[in-house]
């Protein structure tokens, strides 16, 4: 099976550990200056957090390196996190204002929940810091902290949430084949690669491959724009066809490439599979959207097997064969490979 690029969630993953590195390097310079500074100044309280930070700080860094990317993502930000709270706790303890460190929470919540939740938790937060505010500095000086803490509070939610709807709607560019719609050949190596394990309950499964008979004469006879408007006809059917297998989780289906699809099938023996690999010929035979009957027609190709017993890429390839075998019979047929 042909290697895939890396998807959406898992480059995003690695920019936002890439990232968590890049602050965890400025974050120690800065402490350590503040550190020393606060020291030569004879602040003995606030250096004190300040190496707290820097200590914290350069822990989440080992957490970074060693724990998996994303756990060590989370925790790192879970970590600025409770130090935020932390910092805000000591200045009241030590009579302090560092209501401040307040302005830090918003963009940093952001990275660890959904862009409602992380609202709700913002408006929390920013009322426990008016609270402790109240208690050391001016009344208009926490009117001044709550409004532009208000204003970054919305800047900083319409961004998540405008940052969520693009990396859904990334997400569906990238999964979908642009002319028919079906997910495209990177998902569908996806989907393979998640069926290698073994599951602790047995699990049957089924590829189906389908491919449109005589497709180069379509094309060479109609033009390239009828072979698309053929292909697209062809998924609108199959999708059509798939529709209640879909609903239940147990079959989706992919553009495998050029003039074939595939469509893996969950919880079916290789009698049923046949069954709907035979449902899915019939239905491009009948014609419709667009096709008249008899028109078009595919040819398919069906293998089973339980996940962890078989690795996909061999059913895959029993799948292959039983539909070259179907080309060799006289097409617009259906072979179920054994095993």
């Amino acid at each position: 099976m042909s290697t895939t690029r890396p998807s959406y969630a898992e480059t995003r993953e690695t920019l936002r550990w890439r990232v968590a590195l890049v602050l965890v390097a400025l974050m120690s310079t800065l402490m350590l200056a503040l550190g020393l500074l606060n020291t030569s100044l004879g602040l003995t309280d606030t250096a004190r957090l300040a190496w707290i930070v820097f200590t914290l700080n350069a822990t989440s860094l080992l957490g970074l390196l060693w724990l998996p990317r994303r756990a060590g993502t989370m925790a790192f930000f879970g970590v600025i996190l409770g130090l935020i709270v932390f910092a805000i706790g000591f200045g009241w303890w030590h009579e302090r204002p560092l209501h401040y460190w307040g302005f830090l929470f918003p963009v940093v919540v952001v990275f660890l929940l959904p862009a409602w939740r992380a609202m709700v938790a913002m408006l929390v937060f920013g009322l426990f810091v008016c609270g402790v505010a109240m208690l050391q500095i001016a009344p208009i000086d926490v009117v001044r902290f709550a409004s532009v803490y208000g204003l970054m509070v919305c800047f900083v939610t319409t961004y998540a949430l405008l940052e969520e709807r693009a990396g859904v709607m990334l997400r569906e560019v990238g999964d979908r084949d642009g002319l028919t719609g079906c997910f495209n050949r990177r998902r569908f190596n996806e989907a393979m690669a998640r069926r290698v394990a073994p599951r602790a309950e047995a699990t049957r499964l089924g590829v189906l491959l389908a491919d449109v008979d005589h497709f180069k004469a379509i094309n060479d006879q109609r033009g390239h724009l009828e072979g698309d408007g053929v292909l697209m006809a062809v998924a609108s059917t199959l999708q059509r066809a798939l529709q209640s297998e879909a609903e239940r989780g147990r079959a989706k289906l992919y553009r495998y490439g050029g003039e074939e699809f595939a469509v893996l099938v969950s919880g079916r023996d290789p009698a049923q599979l046949g069954l709907l690999a035979e449902a899915l010929r019939s239905a491009i035979a009948a014609g419709g959207d667009g096709l008249g009957p008899g028109e078009v027609t595919i040819s398919v190709g069906v293998a089973a097997w339980w996940q962890g017993s078989e690795a996909p890429e061999a059913a895959l390839q029993r799948a292959d064969e039983a539909l070259y075998e179907a080309k060799r019979g006289g097409r617009n047929r259906v072979v179920v490979a054994p095993g």
